[in-house]
């Protein structure tokens, strides 16, 4: 089973809209910790926390049982009773859509803010309310992927623009020691993931490793890669996902 910790950040502002971050910690069977966050305009805080769950669902393996844990009880009670605010039954429709259509069994429990998982969750929500608005943007969404000397992780920040709106979501890329994957090719897969179907993907800064593997996933050495390779590149071409590469 995975496990997935999810907060929110919130607050009014000056013209009377709603600021919101979310965060979320997955975790997944054999594999290092994952973190994401975003940025949101949304109407209360329990919105945007339903969004964390939504995006849980959408990051967590298809055809696999999820639990979800949140110190929200309206989001508890709407997710598995549907007994929460009016305000929140269309976007817990959207989360219960979505778990059918990816065969996500979803199971949705209580757990305190002082569990680790669920702090880390909390932090990475209020650094995502806080971030500056983003510069307008491309047609599709721009992607930045930064690796950092002396840091195990990189972090890759999607941002994309709807009208007058712009989201930003983060993902907090782990080395992983026992990989085969090159670090920098796990971060632009990773990317490949936040991507919407019919998203064009204007990634900068991807290593040259990265953009060769991608274009060309027989260069890699390990066939294993080549395999996890090739499956990211049919999910993306699937979903009519594509990979712009630029300076």
């Amino acid at each position: 089973m995975n496990h997935a910790f999810v907060d929110a950040s919130w607050n009014e502002q000056p013209d009377g809209s709603g600021l919101g971050g979310w965060g979320l910690v997955l975790l997944r069977p054999g594999h290092l910790p994952e973190r994401y966050q975003g940025q949101l305009d949304s109407p209360d805080n329990n919105a945007a926390e339903l969004r964390a769950v939504l995006e849980a669902v959408r990051l967590a393996p298809a055809g696999e049982l999820l639990a979800v844990y949140t110190d929200n009880q309206a989001v508890i009670a709407t997710l598995a009773r549907g007994r929460g605010p009016e305000l929140l039954q269309d976007p817990a429709r959207e989360v219960h859509e979505e778990a059918a259509a990816r065969q996500v069994g979803l199971r949705v429990g209580y757990v305190p803010r002082t569990r680790r998982h669920l702090r880390a969750a909390h932090d990475l929500a209020n650094d995502a309310r806080r971030g500056t608005s983003p510069a307008s943007l491309v047609s599709g969404a721009e992607v930045l992927i930064e690796q950092r000397a002396g840091q195990h992780e990189a972090r890759v920040t999607l941002r994309r623009s709807n009208g007058q709106r712009t989201e930003r979501v983060t993902a907090h890329v782990q080395d992983d020691p026992l990989s085969d994957m090159p670090p920098s090719a796990r971060a632009l897969l990773t990317a490949v993931t936040l991507a919407q179907p019919g998203e064009t993907l204007h990634v900068r800064r991807a290593s040259k490793v990265a953009q060769a593997l991608w274009q060309r996933p027989e260069r890699a050495l390990r066939p294993a890669v080549q395999a996890e390779l090739n499956r990211a590149r049919a999910e993306a071409d699937g979903a009519g996902v594509q990979v712009v590469f630029t300076a």
